[in-house]
């Protein structure tokens, strides 16, 4: 009775195979078109060089196996313009049982649309947002012009608005340090990013965007690397996870007290963030701390650590509100605030 019903499931799972390989075909076809299986192609080779950089830094950890594991989906997905391009035929995979290659290919695509999927829905690990940090296919290769700095990490190039990718500056309205050490590393954060470049020519490189729609870029004054100079110098946080590519910096700049590691006591942006939050979710009509206002026609939502967020006052009868989320602002028309 066992041999019949696992016979009769090998059968029907052969013809369900055999019909989703078929499903499948049409988009095979397409990821063999150099506009679209050339850019899977060049996100899986960032995605598994992320994961071995990773790996070599710090040992294969969660991040490094996500990375590695999207790295090697999409690899499996660009197979198709892979194979075309180069014209080598993939060997046959008896140790398989004999599945088709397209069917593994197939499977692989499906993988690789779940997991791109994932990730434009805000999917959560240690990586962050692969997909913000991937290259801008189509967007421009480069930015040039004078730079007008607006935060601590937020710059106005060429016309467009850059926030510098790698870093974490303290927020505006951010202290550091304890006692009679105590001071606004926030305004200092702003006030270093001027000195470095306010008004200066500069050549920004974007790879992505950040929560607000910003280019996210690094960013150079002649041969300086402004975001890694900020680091040196005590004055930014390098970025966590995957793409921590000035942690080394960081620990120089610690060791050295520069900066803000000279004060003592020191919070990362996101846990001043999160306690925030919180204080203004308790205070906050539902629990619900952003405020959404409308200000000279335009309507922008604030966050409870923006510098002007206490001064605002919800005024219903024209059309402001709270809101619980940032998506549930956006949603209803709402704009984010520029973060400085």
């Amino acid at each position: 009775a066992l041999q019949a019903l696992w016979n009769l499931l090998a059968t029907v799972s052969a013809i369900a195979w055999h019909h989703f390989t078929i499903l499948m075909q049409p988009v095979i076809v397409r990821l063999q078109q150099p506009n679209i299986g050339g850019p899977m192609a060049l996100a899986a080779a960032i995605a598994l060089g992320l994961g071995i950089g990773r790996f070599r830094g710090t040992g294969f950890d969660q991040e490094a196996k996500v990375a590695t594991a999207i790295g090697v989906i999409l690899l499996i997905a660009a197979l198709p313009f892979l194979v075309n391009a180069t014209g080598i035929r993939l060997p046959r995979m008896p140790a398989l049982g004999g599945v088709p290659r397209a069917g593994l290919i197939a499977a692989g695509v499906v993988a690789a649309g779940a997991v791109l999927a994932w990730m434009a829905g805000g999917g959560r690990t240690g990586l962050a947002s692969l997909s913000s940090s991937l290259p801008l296919v189509g967007g421009p290769s480069s930015l040039q012009g004078r730079a007008d700095v607006i935060g601590g990490d937020l710059m106005r190039v060429g016309g467009t608005t850059v926030r510098l990718a790698g870093i974490e500056v303290p927020e505006r309205q951010q202290t550091c340090g304890t006692g009679n050490k105590r001071y606004r590393c926030g305004a200092a954060a702003h006030a270093a990013l001027s000195k470095l470049v306010a008004g200066r020519s500069v050549t920004c490189k974007p790879s992505g965007t950040d929560s607000s729609g910003h280019a996210l870029a690094s960013c150079t004054r002649g041969d300086l690397d402004i975001s890694g100079e900020l680091v040196r110098q005590g004055q930014a946080f390098a970025a966590g996870g995957i793409f921590a590519s000035y942690a080394a910096l960081e620990r120089q700049a610690r060791d050295a007290k520069a900066g803000m590691w000279a004060a003592g006591e020191v919070e990362r942006p996101s846990d001043f963030r999160a306690k925030a939050w919180d204080e203004a979710k308790r205070r906050a009509p539902d629990g619900c701390p952003i405020k959404g206002i409308i200000s000279g026609g335009a309507r922008v939502y604030v966050l409870p650590w923006a510098p002007d967020y206490d001064r605002e006052r919800i005024q219903k009868g024209r059309g402001e509100r709270w809101f619980c989320s940032e998506r549930e602002a956006e949603a209803a028309g709402f704009k984010p605030s520029v973060r400085g």
